[in-house]
C-alpha cells in the first residue's frame, strides 16, 4: 500500500486505469482528468518519468504495444478518442488519433505481434474498430459487435481476439489484412450455459484458452473456456465466492489466475490445480 499511496500523491486525479509494459518495468496510469503518467521501476521503487495531458475527461483504458514498435502507448476514454503515442527519451509524442467513435471508448488492446502493429478499440455504442499500420499509413475498419456497448477486448494470438459487452455475450473475431484495408470477421459467438454469468472481465492465456469473471445469482464466479479437439469452445466453472468479481488476469508465466473482487481483495487460482 505504501507504493500505491506514493503514486497516488504524484497524480492530479483519481486513477481510472493502469497498464504495465511488456518487460514489466514501466507503468502507465490514466486518471479522471485525462492525464497519462509513466512510472519506471528504479531500485525497487516507482519513479515518475513522464506526464502528458491526453484525452478530455477520464481515460478509461491504456495499452502498450510490443516493444519492437518503440514501444507505443494507446489511450482511450470519455471523449470518444483513441490516441497513439510513441514513448521515447522519457517523453510521449502523439503519432495518430482516431476521432470517429460515436461514444466513449471503454476497451482497447494491442495485438501481441512483434511484426504487425494492430490495435482494436471498443465503443459504448457497440462498435469495434481496428487500426493497423500498413504501407506507411494507418488503415481503419469498423464493425458492430455488441448491443449496449463493448466492455473488454483481449487477444488470443496475433490476429484472433475476444470481446464481451453489456449484452453479456462473448464473441471471437479474426482480423486479416486485405492490402489497403483490414477485415474483421466473427468466427464464434459463445453463450454461457453454466451459470448465466454477468461478465465483468476476461483474460486470454493463448489461442485455445481464456477465462472470464463476474456475478451469478449473487455470487462471484470464474469460468474457464477451452477450444476442444472438435474446434468447439466449452466452459467450466472453476471458482466461486460470495463477493462479486470485477477483474481477472493470467500472470505473465500463465501459472496462475489473479482475480480481484468488489472490495479490492485479490484471489489466486493456480493453473496446475484446475
Amino acid at each position: 500500500m505504501e507504493e500505491i499511496d506514493k503514486i497516488q500523491t504524484e497524480i492530479s486525479g483519481d486513477i481510472c486505469t493502469i497498464e504495465i509494459d511488456y518487460y514489466g518495468t514501466k507503468l502507465a496510469i490514466g486518471d479522471v482528468n485525462g492525464k497519462i503518467y509513466i512510472f519506471q521501476n528504479a531500485n525497487n521503487s516507482m519513479a515518475k518519468i513522464a506526464e502528458i495531458s491526453s484525452n478530455f475527461g477520464p481515460i478509461y483504458k491504456l495499452s502498450w504495444s510490443h516493444p519492437s514498435f518503440g514501444p507505443l502507448l494507446a489511450s482511450a476514454g470519455f471523449d470518444k478518442k483513441v490516441i497513439l503515442y510513441k514513448f521515447e527519451n522519457n517523453r510521449l509524442e502523439e503519432l495518430f488519433s482516431y476521432n470517429n467513435h460515436e461514444n466513449s471508448v471503454k476497451s482497447l488492446k494491442f495485438s501481441p505481434s512483434s511484426k504487425n502493429l494492430l490495435l482494436i478499440s471498443g465503443c459504448l455504442n457497440g462498435d469495434i474498430v481496428s487500426c493497423e499500420y500498413y504501407n506507411n499509413q494507418f488503415i481503419i475498419n469498423k464493425i458492430f459487435a455488441h448491443d449496449f456497448g463493448v466492455n473488454v477486448i483481449d487477444f488470443l494470438d496475433e490476429f484472433n481476439f475476444v470481446t464481451t459487452g453489456n449484452d453479456n455475450t462473448i464473441k471471437i473475431w479474426n482480423y486479416t489484412n486485405q492490402g489497403d484495408k483490414g477485415e474483421i470477421k466473427q468466427i464464434f459467438e459463445l453463450k454461457d450455459e453454466i451459470n448465466n454469468m454477468t461478465i465483468s472481465d476476461l483474460s486470454c492465456k493463448d489461442s485455445t484458452h481464456f477465462v472470464c469473471c463476474g456475478e451469478s445469482n449473487g455470487e462471484g464466479v470464474v469460468n474457464y473456456w477451452t477450444l476442444n479437439d472438435e474446434k468447439k469452445w466449452e466452459a467450466k466453472e472453476i471458482y466461486k465466492q460470495k463477493e462479486n468479481l470485477e477483474k481477472i488476469k493470467f500472470n505473465e508465466e500463465h501459472t496462475c489466475i489473479v482475480v480481484v473482487d468488489e472490495e479490492g481483495q485479490e484471489h489466486i487460482i493456480l493453473e496446475n490445480e484446475l
